[in-house]
């Protein structure tokens, strides 16, 4: 019966540690997509890390200059049509718009845009010797429109919007569900020092256990997905947005690994502790 009761205490001892990693695991996972997935800071921090902006000021007056072609406009005439600070500005304005629901957007100076690519032309007309008619006006003024439209198009992301808007409909409900999470693991830990009967050493072994049980599960899928290479077989035609959405994929993933990795040192840290006051308390 002894035996019987002392085996029982270690299996309960062992499910209250396994519900405490259970509970840390999701608390770091919850912690993690609070930092990224709900972060506007976040995406603009990836959008900068993976050039987006320059590379999408390239991609724009590449498409404005290629749609003018076939009004003999050559190339080379509305390449820097579009400045990256502009672009930086529109960007970070959608970004911002994604992520707080009462937040409209619009395109920060649309008659910049206009007025620009409509200098540009009239300016090489002038230099070709090209008669400026009403009828050339006219094409000028649609040429400047398209490139509007064209601008317009490559910042305004439909599916970004709808995705932010739908996460941050979960930020409060993420928030509440993390607290309970950290609020379990404490309880928890307190049940499970409780058992052992006050010896802060076995609480700490049992820790280990717990934050290198954690960190293992945090960090294996993410490393798998990187390793398969997953990410560079998206099927993103922009350049610029496909090196936008790799560095913010691939830069979640990292962060998911770098909290495993911390809960793993903190485990063994936990377990290094744990042996030393072990020695203390059978050496006095």
């Amino acid at each position: 019966m002894k035996n019987r009761g002392r085996l029982m205490k270690v299996i309960s001892r062992f499910f209250l540690a396994f519900l405490s990693s259970v509970f840390l695991f999701a608390f770091l996972i919850l912690l993690t997509l609070r930092l990224t997935l709900f972060s506007e800071n976040y995406i603009a921090k990836q959008a900068a890390k993976a050039d987006y902006y320059s590379e999408l000021t390239e991609e724009i007056n590449r498409q404005i200059e290629n749609s003018a072609l076939g009004s003999n406009i050559p190339e080379g005439v509305l390449n820097q049509s579009i400045k990256q600070e502009l672009v930086k500005t529109d960007v970070n304005a959608y970004f911002k718009a994604m992520y707080n629901t009462g937040t409209k957007y619009t395109i920060s100076n649309e008659k910049e845009i206009h007025d620009t690519v409509s200098k540009a032309i009239i300016e090489y007309m002038r230099e070709k010797n090209i008669q400026i008619t009403p009828e050339s006006e006219q094409a000028v003024t649609k040429l400047s429109d398209n490139a509007v439209t064209i601008y317009k198009g490559y910042i305004e992301l439909p599916f970004l919007v709808s995705y932010g808007r739908k996460v941050m409909n979960y930020k409060s409900t993420l928030v509440v569900f993390m607290g309970v999470c950290g609020v379990l693991w404490v309880l928890l830990s307190f049940s499970l020092y409780s058992s052992l009967r006050g010896y802060f050493h076995r609480l700490l072994r049992y820790w280990s256990y717990i934050w290198t049980g954690s960190g293992l599960m945090m960090l294996v899928v993410p490393a798998i997905i990187l390793m398969q290479g997953f990410l560079k077989k998206l099927g993103i035609q922009s350049k610029a947005m496909y090196d936008f959405i790799q560095t913010y994929l691939s830069s979640f993933l990292w962060l998911f690994i770098m909290i495993g990795i911390l809960s793993i040192v903190a485990g063994v840290v936990c377990g290094i502790l744990s042996e030393s006051k072990r020695k203390e308390l059978f050496s006095a």
